[in-house]
């Protein structure tokens, strides 16, 4: 089962040939797809942020979630909030810094030893994570 991260279901909404194909890959296969609730909250936020009092929200609301109903949504739990404080740390440590929400969504994908799917490289900062760039 791999994770996407949120730049993957961004991309993949715009039509971005290499999310595309990713999504064609993992389509043929068994496997659950699955996002972190993180995910599923940067993913509103912006549909919010560009469409909240605008008549289209509804309509891009709708769809959004549409699109993330094709993904088991993992949670946040107390151990996934343990590993990414040590992954945070660890890499603070090291003089790097990565934004919080991604922290949480490599520590959801190595809680679950799964396949992180992202284009951002710098998810390669932290160990012990496969990641499968588009």
């Amino acid at each position: 089962m791999p994770l996407f991260d949120t730049s993957f279901l961004i991309d993949l909404t715009r039509g971005d040939v290499g999310a595309i194909s990713a999504a064609k890959q993992v389509d043929g296969t068994a496997d659950i797809k699955a996002v972190s609730v993180v995910t599923v909250h940067e993913y509103l936020r912006g549909v919010y942020y560009h469409h909240i009092g605008k008549k289209t929200l509804d309509g891009k609301l709708r769809k959004a979630l549409t699109d993330l109903a094709h993904f088991e949504q993992l949670e946040f739990t107390p151990s996934i909030a343990r590993e990414a404080a040590y992954t945070d740390a660890l890499l603070l440590k090291h003089g790097t810094t990565i934004p919080y929400a991604d922290v949480v969504i490599a520590a959801t994908a190595k809680h679950h030893n799964i396949p992180l799917v992202t284009r951002d490289a710098h998810f390669r900062a932290i160990d012990d994570i496969v990641l499968i760039d588009y």
